[in-house]
């Protein structure tokens, strides 16, 4: 009787302390591949979607999706673990880990492509006009890749692997994590760490505003938090009781006010930055097993009535069973 009490007062305390949370069915589904893809990258605006499978890689029209893609043959996706796709959508960026290519968007041809000799490539980002390439290594190195002069600058920013990186639009502020258990936001020109954030264990993931003022990060355990970058301080936690959390893929609203996370688990989940409440939360489909989330992008969309009033968000997420998704969440 009284292990019955105790676990009733804890689930009606555990359900009173969260708020209700938005869930939507799916207002659009899309299949860009036959097979779990290797590697994918949505646009910042979720309008363009990079697929890699063992056939080749594809550009695909998020705004036109029975159209026909670009496609590239099976050899430019030998190997490729990472995509991306420049803020401004004229470039995409191909890693097998050891070197990167770039691509323009317009013709499909490579306009660069970098080596990395005795390093691992974790992560990558890229600046907003695609000029500057941040890549975070194993070694703990991070390098800064100006791809119109081909200059790389490589700073030892950690003592152990960095697992994650970020970049702010401009280029000018990188933001790394690392298995050392701190999160570093440093100057990319220089090198000069802005601020040191120390984490309970590795940090896993990391994200930045494209203003470079607000960031995010989790590690392997309990620390989930977002930043004021400007001061260094803490804004919020992640509200969850979840004791192990994961995140592939996330990204901010245009005004920082909201964050998405995508996670192995199929599950996005949309958060509230200055508290870290939960807002809403959706299920990607599967369509071959277990359809991990490998990007996500947030579109706000306008009201037919005006182009300049914000109606409604719709949230977009691709997945390795290579399903496109979008959902739509009300601004108010």
């Amino acid at each position: 009787m009284k292990f019955f009490t105790l676990l009733m007062f804890s689930l009606l305390t555990s359900a009173c302390s969260q708020q209700e949370v938005y869930s939507s069915k799916a207002v659009s589904k899309s299949v860009h591949s036959k097979t779990i893809i290797e590697a994918a990258a949505l646009s910042y605006d979720g309008q363009l979607n990079v697929i890699v499978n063992n056939d080749g890689v594809c550009l695909w029209q998020n705004k036109q999706p029975s159209s026909t893609p670009k496609c590239l043959s099976a050899t430019h996706a030998q190997h490729i673990e990472i995509a991306y796709i420049s803020m401004n959508n004229e470039f995409f960026y191909l890693s097998n880990r050891v070197s990167v290519k770039k691509y323009a968007i317009n013709n499909f041809q490579i306009v660069g492509e970098w080596q990395v000799a005795d390093n691992i490539i974790n992560d990558l980002s890229v600046s907003n006009n695609g000029q500057l390439l941040l890549l975070g290594f194993r070694s703990g190195k991070a390098s800064i890749i100006d791809t119109h002069t081909n200059k790389v600058t490589t700073y030892q920013k950690h003592r152990l692997d960095i697992n994650a990186v970020s970049l702010s639009a401009d280029g000018q502020i990188a933001f790394t994590g690392s298995s050392d258990k701190k999160a570093l936001l440093w100057h990319t020109a220089t090198g000069e760490t802005i601020f040191e954030l120390d984490h309970a264990t590795r940090v896993n993931h990391v994200d930045i505003s494209a203003d470079g003022l607000v960031g995010f990060s989790i590690d392997a355990v309990k620390d989930r938090k977002f930043w004021n970058l400007k001061t260094g301080e803490l804004i919020a936690e992640l509200d969850t009781y979840l004791k192990f959390m994961e995140i592939n893929a996330s990204a901010f609203s245009d005004d920082n006010s909201l964050f998405l996370t995508g996670s192995p688990r199929q599950v996005l989940q949309l958060w509230r930055v200055v508290d870290g409440a939960l807002l809403a939360q959706w299920q990607s489909s599967m369509e071959y097993g277990r359809a991990s989330v490998l990007s996500v992008a947030i579109h706000e969309a306008s009201t037919e009535a005006s182009t300049t009033t914000k109606s409604a968000k719709s949230i977009i997420a691709t997945n390795s069973d290579g399903v496109l998704e979008q959902w739509h969440f009300p601004v108010n």
